[in-house]
């Protein structure tokens, strides 16, 4: 039989997180709900920072062509066949026409025929995927039949929350209920769940934790079904079922997405997060032709993620490039969307690392994609959006030398006892933008905080880095490195707390040391958009001071902004396959940006109301992000932590250029537009009905609007 989600008792621990805080994947939103406990967390945290030295010196950092210790086997590889990753065993198990003329035996050619390699309908204008309750929606006896076919994989969706609703009564239980509440905000809770979502502000809110179980829980945005994903022909099969029974679509992997791009009311969703094998390559060669790259690689599942890539690397002496938060999908939305990463300045974007992916398109066909197979889709895969173009099975990455890191932190702030007015402290705000070139030349990064700590319009500010991270630097290096910042500060009479330095041995222990395994989800309020400023905005004086003025402001009025100093590192001459791997579809906004900020929506309360919250996103779209807009033309937005509400989002996300070659490739991969999501490429075509101008939900059936 199908599986029905039944709710046990769930007991998470968590080790100490001390002089750490929380990452962007969690921290802008969480503030847009009521950020002052916030503030006092984060000011509490930096006070618990201690120093602590970890390794021996590192080498001398040189310029681009040095500054990772590179080896001859990072080089394009010998004209030779070469020996290419492998399929997983899992990914040998594929639908074919033999194990389809079985199901027609057994069941039927026209039943069969559900989940066969066959053309799906092309809606028109005004038609609408089929819905639960319709009459064209599938049968029970069909849903049983899906399920046989998959071995029993399908899972009939009940909401997280259902626990603490006794219109649930199958799994009501106060007991599940408290422990599902006093993790609601930890990621692996949702991770975990076939149909869960991080920000439950865009299911709808229909199913929330609460004291009261006689408050009704539907399942609003939330799939109807789910497949546990363990095979590639699972995948076939709910692909196939999904194109031929006219029904909505979703892929979740974690979950991760700021727009909840894995939900969708009555889909079907492919759960791929248990696709989590890794096999690590220390000679990787697979040639001949463009993609000859030779060196360390490793293959990943398509449930991959951070923290675990991050050990495999670290167990085998090499370095990845990867995401900050630990249960982000590598092979997910984080390479389809781009992918930044601390080690952004010294190797490029999450995307550039890719030698090779496989993927179930619309079709159900499953393909290769590279640089020598199905070019075109290996272009559109790595930043060309997720969930958009077919479903990942596997990627293949390269991987790096080991090389140690130094972080510092310290943090200043407003003090009228001390006459730091906020004139003063954004001075040293744009001191800090200045050296925004200079710190990432030298391959370094920061993450850092700027919080409002008095009601808007604010006069009283706290600035933190959480970290300073400097790739492949002894403590020396870095303090010379900062040092002009740091004497700029004081001249300016700004006291900061002491800078704390850390050496670490290699990357994964600055990333543990440096990043919380607590990162905090599940506000169902929280909104957030960013902001891609390029590298005159930091150089350019004039630009430097529009920048400033605007972040000022909208930080006044009551945003929290969470920023990166960051760089997609350009193809370096002694590594010419970077060249070779940088030529796919990420935002060309990336390639110019020095300085990426979030921003949190406008304070809301836990039980604001639908339209506060509709305002709320109005403020944040139309006048905060329009600032940032105005002060860097042309620039643009990363689509993983984006603003659904984002104006031209095709040019913001994408870029004018690649989104129209995506465009055409969606259009020949995907007639009928099998796959949707909130701002993915050709989703213009499509709306989800019911929805409130400024606060879209997946709560509705999707349907064709061009």
């Amino acid at each position: 039989m199908m599986r029905s989600r039944k709710r046990g008792l769930m007991i998470l621990c968590f080790r100490p997180t001390m002089g750490r805080t929380k990452g962007s994947c969690s921290l802008a939103a969480n503030f847009g709900q009521s950020h002052t406990p916030g503030i006092m967390k984060v000011l509490g945290v930096f006070t618990a920072l201690q120093v602590a030295v970890l390794a021996n010196p590192a080498p001398v950092v040189g310029d681009d062509d040095t500054i990772f210790p590179r080896q001859q086997s990072n080089k394009p590889g010998p004209q030779s066949p070469g020996v290419c990753a492998p399929k997983f065993s899992w990914e040998t198990e594929v639908l074919t026409d033999s194990i389809l003329a079985g199901l027609a035996t057994t069941y039927g050619k026209k039943t069969a025929d559900l989940f066969g390699f066959g053309k799906g309908k092309l809606l028109k204008k005004g038609e609408c995927k089929v819905f639960p309750g319709e009459a064209l929606w599938p049968s029970q006896q069909i849903w049983n039949i899906f399920n046989t076919t998959t071995g029993g994989a399908l899972i009939k969706t009940v909401p997280l929350a259902a626990p603490c609703h006794n219109n649930w009564p199958q799994v009501y239980d106060n007991a599940t209920c408290q422990a599902i509440t006093q993790n609601w905000s930890d990621p692996h809770l949702h991770i975990e769940d076939p149909s869960s979502t991080m920000w439950p502000i865009f299911q709808g809110r229909t199913c929330l934790t609460t004291n009261d179980p006689n408050t009704p829980c539907t399942l609003g945005g939330y799939a109807a079904y789910s497949v546990a994903i363990r095979t590639v022909k699972q995948i076939q099969l709910a692909v196939n079922f999904a194109r031929l029974s006219n029904l909505r679509l979703v892929v979740k992997n974690t979950g991760h997405d700021f727009a909840d791009k894995s939900i969708g009311a009555g889909a079907l969703s492919i759960w791929t997060h248990k696709l989590n094998d890794i096999q690590f390559f220390p000679s990787y060669s697979c040639g001949p032709g463009p993609s000859s790259y030779s060196g360390p690689a490793f293959k990943l599942g398509a449930g991959v993620v951070t923290e675990e890539i991050y050990q495999a690397a670290e167990n085998h002496g090499v370095s990845v490039v990867g995401g900050e938060c630990h249960t982000v999908g590598i092979a997910g939305g984080y390479i389809a969307g781009g992918g930044h990463s601390p080690l952004s300045s010294l190797a490029g974007m999450g995307a550039d690392q890719v030698l090779s992916l496989e993927v179930v398109l619309p079709s159900g066909e499953f393909v290769t994609a590279s640089a020598d197979s199905n070019p075109d889709l290996y272009w559109a895969l790595r930043g060309g959006g997720g969930s958009t173009y077919g479903v990942v099975t596997s990627v293949v990455i390269r991987a790096y030398p080991k090389i140690p890191v130094t972080t510092m932190t310290f943090s200043f702030v407003t003090s009228p006892e001390n006459n730091i007015t906020a004139d003063i402290f954004w001075a040293g705000i744009r001191s800090f933008f200045s050296y925004f070139d200079r710190f990432t030349s030298a391959g370094a990064y920061a993450y850092w905080l700027i919080v409002p700590i008095t009601p808007p319009p604010s006069d009283q500010f706290f600035f933190q880095f959480m970290p300073f991270w400097a790739n492949n630097m002894t403590l020396s290096q870095t303090r010379a490195l900062v040092a002009p910042f740091l004497a700029e500060l004081t001249a300016l009479g700004i006291p900061f707390s002491p800078p704390i330095f850390t050496e670490y041995t290699s990357y994964f222990q600055a990333y543990n040391g440096s990043f919380p395994p607590l990162e905090q989800v599940g506000t169902p309020v929280g909104h957030a958009a960013s902001r891609l400023f390029p590298r005159e905005n930091f150089l350019n004086p004039s630009k430097l001071n529009a920048t400033l003025a605007a972040t000022r402001y909208t930080t006044s009025q009551g945003g929290v902004l969470i920023g990166y100093t960051i760089r997609s590192a350009p193809p370096s001459p002694s590594d010419p396959v970077s060249t070779k791997l940088q030529n796919n579809a990420i935002n060309p906004a990336w390639r110019k940006t020095l300085g990426f900020f979030i921003l949190s929506s406008p304070q809301t309360p836990p039980n604001a109301s639908d339209e506060t919250i509709a305002n709320n996103a109005k403020i944040l779209t139309t006048d905060w992000m329009e600032k940032w807009r105005d002060v860097s033309p042309g620039a643009g937005s990363y689509m993983s932590e984006g603003d659904i509400n984002e104006p031209e989002f095709q040019d913001s996300f994408y870029g004018k250029e690649n989104y129209k070659r995506l465009l055409r490739l969606k259009k020949g991969l995907d007639p009928t537009g099998l796959f949707w999501t909130p701002t993915g490429v050709g989703s213009e075509g499509w709306e989800v009905e019911g929805q409130r101008e400024w606060y879209r939900t997946q709560n509705g059936r999707l349907c064709r609007v061009s």
